[in-house]
Order: structure tokens, then sequence, then C-alpha cells
């Protein structure tokens, strides 16, 4: 949801799917309908544009080691070290995770509880549940003691569309708040058409803002768009292969004349184990992140660079991730 984050609210990242998480086949983004007349739910306008993004490397820089621990079928935690970074001191990150035995598809359970307290006081935490039609989404966090986010989300999923209205941060003494209602619609099997109005109030001022929502997916392509008045995202993902995708994405803000356009490539080389992303923008940002798993191990090797021949800047970063 591009304007609630511009309104200063935060989205955390989406919590497993599985309880408890089990290997299987990931679903090809390039596999057209079974049937071209059948249309299903197209998911929300929130996550119109993840797809897209998910392609695309977020480097970091410094040193991470991340343990998993599963503690039962359906409670694990996480410990996160970070180290010699230039974004942010090092810390240290607790998490824990419950996913629930209430089976909503086959990879999804509900209720889904994620926790995570880093050792500067901040706090982190979201709960989905689920019943019938109707999700529940809510989202808090702290910055050591004060509440920076408190937000919820009502969707009702529907066969063909999903509705959703999200009140975040209500202040009713002060008179302040957001309010976002969205609609995503799908209006064939390949296309789908979506709104969202966003209504911030805040002392001696309110803001209203539209944004409209498109998504094609053609055999081995899929073109998405989100423009409102003060925002514009638009991407295009192009499957070249089982193991490459090509992705494009631009972003702008009109009324402050800024953009930003990048071109990224996703490649999994499946033998060897192995995932690569990169991506440069307009902005001179040149940078990688490799994957590789250490099988038979439950581990992972990380490497993440990026460099700026502009600036003459350049970040480098491991990440080690066992369990």
């Amino acid at each position: 949801m591009g304007q609630m984050q511009a309104a200063g609210l935060y989205s955390p990242p989406p919590p497993p799917q599985t309880a408890p998480p089990a290997p299987s086949s990931p679903a090809k983004d390039d596999e057209p309908p079974a049937k071209e007349d059948k249309i299903e739910n197209p998911g929300d306008m929130e996550t119109l544009t993840k797809r897209a993004k998910d392609m695309l490397p977020q480097p970091f820089d410094g040193c991470k080691l991340v343990l998993n621990k599963g503690l039962s079928q359906f409670f694990q935690t996480s410990h996160t070290i970070q180290l010699g970074s230039n974004i942010q001191p090092a810390q240290y990150q607790f998490g824990a995770t419950y996913v629930g035995s209430s089976q909503i598809s086959d990879r999804e359970y509900r209720p889904v509880m994620m926790g995570d307290m880093s050792s500067n006081g901040s706090l982190v935490g979201m709960l989905i549940h689920q019943y019938g039609n109707w999700r529940l989404k809510c989202n808090v966090q702290t910055d050591k003691s004060k509440w920076v986010v408190y937000q919820s989300t009502l969707d009702y999923i529907g066969s063909d569309y999903t509705a959703s209205l999200t009140l975040g941060n209500p202040n009713l003494f002060q008179n302040t708040g957001v309010l976002v209602l969205q609609y995503l619609q799908s209006v064939t099997a390949r296309l789908s058409l979506g709104a969202e109005v966003l209504f911030q109030k805040m002392p001696g001022m309110e803001l209203s803002v539209l944004s409209l929502g498109a998504n094609y997916r053609g055999i081995d392509w899929e073109a998405i768009g989100k423009i409102g008045m003060h925002q514009w995202s638009l991407c295009y993902l192009h499957h070249a292969s089982d193991d490459l995708t090509l992705v494009a994405e631009f972003e702008g803000v009109p009324m402050q004349g800024e953009s930003i356009l990048s071109v990224g490539y996703k490649y999994d080389l499946r033998k060897a184990n192995v995932s690569f992303k990169g991506v440069v923008d307009t902005q001179w940002n040149v940078s990688c992140i490799v994957e590789k798993r250490l099988d038979p191990l439950p581990a992972t090797l990380t490497l993440s660079g990026l460099i700026n021949h502009v600036s003459d800047k350049a970040r480098f970063g491991i990440g080690f991730s066992l369990g």
C-alpha cells in the first residue's frame, strides 16, 4: 500500500504461510490460466506491485547472521545479529512466530502471530487471522518507548474481488489518523482493475488521495501499474525462461519532480542451488545479491554488493542463515 507508506505507516514483511514450513515446488509465474474464462481472486491492492519488487535485490552491508529454530510444529524463533553496517549500528534482534492449525488453503494456515524485538528497544508485531471470507491484519511498531505505527486492516475476499478497509494511527484526542479504502476486481482471467482512496487528517490539515491500479498477465509476461496523484509505480515482468525473469520498474513523485527507473533480473541456477538478483537504476546504483543454499544443511550463504560510480561509494555485505 504505497500511499500508506508515504504517509509514514509501516508494512512489515509477510509471515510464513505454512505450519510447519515444508518444501514445495514454486508455481510458475508464466503459467497461463487453465481456462480463459476462469476468473479467480486477484489478491489485494496492497500487494499489487509486491511480486515485481521481490524480484529486485535489496542490498545490505556489513555482516548478518540469522539462526532460525523451530520449537514445535506451530512455533519458531529467530536470532539475528548484524555487525559493521554503515546504515545502522550493530544490533541484535529476537523474533518469534506462531502459525495456527486452521487451514485456509493448501499453503496457508491461520492465525499467524509475529513479533520482532531489537536490542535498541524497538518492537514490530503483526497478527493475521481469517474467518471464512473475512481476514483481519493488525500491525504495531514502536521506536523505543514511543508508538510509531498501530494499524488494522479488514479484508473481504470474494471469488473474484477483494475489498479492504484500513485504519492507521487513529487518535481521538487530537482528531488525527489515516483511513484507506481499497478494491481490486478481476475483470477477465488476465486483467484486474482496482482503486484506492486514502483519507488522512492531521492538525490543521486534511488530505485525500485517489490511486488506480491494474494488472494484466500474458502467457510469459506481466504488466502492473498503480497511479495516484502523489505517486506512480509501473512494473513489467518478462519470464524469459523457467530460470530467468527480467524486471523493469518505474517510480515517480510528480509533485516533487522525482522519478527513478530500475532494470533488473532474477536468475536461478537450480542445479547449483544458486540464485542471482541484479539491478541498475537511473541514480547510477548497481547492486547484486547472490544466494547459495548449502545442501544438505538447512543453511544459506548470501553475498550482497552495491556500487555507485558517480558518488564513488560502495557497500558490501555477507550473510549466513541457518535453519
